[in-house]
């Protein structure tokens, strides 16, 4: 039988040209901005990946309490459910907010593993009782993940989805029949979904997040069950993307026509001011339009990666982009300087004792 990184290595092969892969889209994650820590795992701890503990309880069943579970064994599901989870690394960055309850609960079971079930009972309550008529029923699900010395844990909501299946008859008829409580191997199905990493000595956690009700944040219910917050605001999002944008249309500003690399800031300022929300495959296609070659696009994922941002989505804050203008300078002695936008980094102005220096640097002077 093979192993749980063989039977995932062979899905990945599968759908390589499909889907970014793990090692490609996870492992090249790097410390993000502000000093953020952010959960990040290697090739190697990708591939040796497993699931420890697993269990579900239905919840938002239109019951006063939840169906609490003493034991779901996950059967021949590990390889899907692995799978979920480490989508889950594509999403929003958190971390726990001061005082969390389900930081407790979740570090008790790190540091108890008999304590699994009584917590995921204790979270399940928790869940279900944010109820809401807009909230489907479904099931919790929490699992416990293991690769090398590091233990994560996942929590998950699928909601239900009703089934019709038939069955034929001795006299060549169909019998259909519905079953509610089902959930299926649909990816619509799983609404919501954190991947959780307890560090000791921290107090905060790191958290990553997909909430399909609202992608590029979290809707108040799973944000209260959390007890979390965001890790980089909006704000720092948005001004870390434009320095981006600038850092990889000077890497490959030769490949770049004028009215991208002269315009830079300007038409970031432009494409924020024109949209709400910062999905990186549309605003990619947007900014960078037909000459955003394979190449480009690589820059801009690493980058994204460097940045602790992969996966982000986020409303942009208008206010933190300023319209460039031309810098224009006038010495005491009469000297005039106009910068336009695009050559803004290559004059620097530094103040000295004797007075202001002025340095600009260039692959070429013109004598006009």
């Amino acid at each position: 039988m093979r192993s749980v990184s063989q039977r995932l290595r062979h899905t990945r092969e599968r759908n390589k040209n499909e889907l970014p892969s793990w090692a490609e889209s996870v492992a090249s994650a790097t410390r993000g901005l502000m000093g953020g820590r952010n959960l990040q795992l290697s090739e190697e701890e990708i591939e040796n990946l497993s699931i420890d503990k697993f269990i579900f309880h239905v919840v938002h069943h239109r019951n006063d309490e939840p169906i609490l579970l003493d034991e779901t064994p996950i059967g021949d599901f590990e390889d899907f459910f692995l799978e979920r989870a480490m989508e889950t690394l594509r999403g929003n960055r958190f971390t726990f907010a001061d005082g969390s309850i389900t930081r407790t609960l979740l570090k008790q079971v790190l540091d108890d593993e008999s304590q699994f079930v009584p917590v995921s009972k204790t979270l399940a309550q928790t869940f279900h009782a944010g109820r809401d008529k807009r909230i489907k029923a479904g099931v919790m699900i929490l699992m416990t993940l293991v690769t090398g010395q590091r233990k994560l844990l996942s929590v998950l909501k699928y909601d239900h989805e009703e089934a019709v299946t038939y069955d034929i008859t001795d006299d060549a008829k169909a019998i259909l029949k519905a079953i509610a409580n089902s959930f299926t191997k649909s990816a619509d199905a799983l609404q919501k979904s954190a991947l959780i990493e307890i560090v000791d000595g921290a107090d905060d956690g790191n958290i990553v997040v997909v909430d399909k009700t609202v992608r590029h944040e979290i809707t108040d219910f799973f944000r209260g069950f959390l007890a979390c917050k965001r890790l980089f605001d909006d704000k720092q999002m948005t001004q870390a993307v434009e320095t981006l944008v600038v850092e990889v249309v000077k890497k490959h500003q030769n490949d770049l026509p004028n009215d991208i690399t002269q315009n830079v800031r300007g038409r970031y300022y432009e494409a924020v001011q024109k949209r709400d929300k910062f999905d990186a495959t549309e605003f990619f296609a947007e900014f960078f339009g037909a000459h955003g070659s394979a190449a480009v696009r690589a820059s801009f994922n690493k980058g994204l990666a460097k940045k602790g941002m992969e996966g982000e989505v986020f409303s942009f804050d208008k206010s933190a982009v300023k319209k460039q203008r031309p810098q224009k300078y006038k010495t005491a002695e009469g000297v005039k300087i106009d910068v336009p936008e695009q050559a803004s980094d290559t004059v620097k102005t530094t103040t000295t004792a004797a007075g202001t220096v002025v340095t600009i640097t260039t692959s070429r002077l013109t004598n006009l």
